[in-house]
């Protein structure tokens, strides 16, 4: 199913006639977490790459499930979710869980509605493989299955092993490329994970810092970053939002519950 934005309308346009022809462009997502919907005035979106960057155990993977859920009920017409994960098998039973708990709260699709249905799954771990899935397998299944977002969890994984920095960077850049292309085609928002590391200044050894992994060849392809860490002895969570170009930069706090995120207390 193509649903791609009419481009049919040439020539220069004000910004007024921009939103009203390309509208669907400028779709957000929504977290359903008032926090995170504040900070990013009104969720991730539908055009880019959206990076989620943390330590483990900062609530990354416990953030894309969560996303998987809410953003099928803003999207019943084209839910299909589709995940790929790279680092670890996909946390099925997390999934089902945090499914349950929100239908016991009330959320869902409609009747005998599941959740699970829609998520599509791909497991792999080099860049080889991401970009084979992402150049001839995904088109054949956004053909024939209409989403509305894909996760790349996490996009550090299958560049491990690459000491290149030249065709890691170059494989960087076919893999946004090819992804913009979908995007464009068939309208769903991308969110990629990554880990992250530690920078000591060179001069004086000191001044540590915690900054998202694979350096500005990445950087300059991400289109909008999170950054989560843990708070030490609580079970909050932090999220700072670095850069977007639809939001400023600042942060809120978040907890994850059986049925997936919620405000902190």
């Amino acid at each position: 199913m193509n649903v791609e934005c009419d481009d049919s309308k040439t020539g220069f346009l004000t910004a007024q006639e921009a939103l009203a022809w390309h509208h669907q462009r400028w779709r957000k997502t929504k977290f359903c977490v008032n926090g995170l919907d504040q900070l990013t005035g009104g969720g991730i979106s539908s055009r880019g790459v959206v990076e989620i960057a943390g330590d483990p155990g900062s609530g990354k993977t416990q953030l894309c499930l969560h996303l998987a859920l809410v953003c099928q009920i803003q999207n019943e017409s084209r839910n299909g979710i589709v995940y790929v994960s790279t680092e670890h098998p996909f946390p099925s039973k997390r999934l089902v869980q945090m499914e349950q708990a929100l239908k016991r709260n009330g959320v869902g699709m409609g009747e005998g509605k599941k959740f699970t249905d829609s998520v599509f799954v791909e497991h792999l771990n080099t860049a080889e493989a991401l970009e084979e899935c992402i150049n001839q397998r995904l088109p054949v299944l956004l053909e024939n299955n209409p989403i509305c977002l894909l996760i790349i969890d996490s996009i550090t994984a299958v560049y491990a092993d690459e000491l290149n920095f030249v065709d890691r960077a170059q494989s960087f850049r076919r893999v946004v490329t090819a992804l913009h292309a979908l995007q464009d085609r068939f309208d769903f928002a991308i969110v990629c994970t990554n880990q992250v590391r530690s920078v000591v200044d060179s001069s004086t050894l000191d001044d540590e810092r915690i900054v998202p992994a694979m350096g500005l060849a990445w950087g300059s392809l991400v289109h909008t970053r999170f950054q989560l860490s843990r708070m030490a002895g609580s079970g909050e969570r932090k999220c700072q939002l670095l850069f977007s170009p639809t939001a400023a930069p600042g942060q809120c706090y978040f907890t994850i519950t059986e049925a997936g995120i919620s405000d902190a207390a």
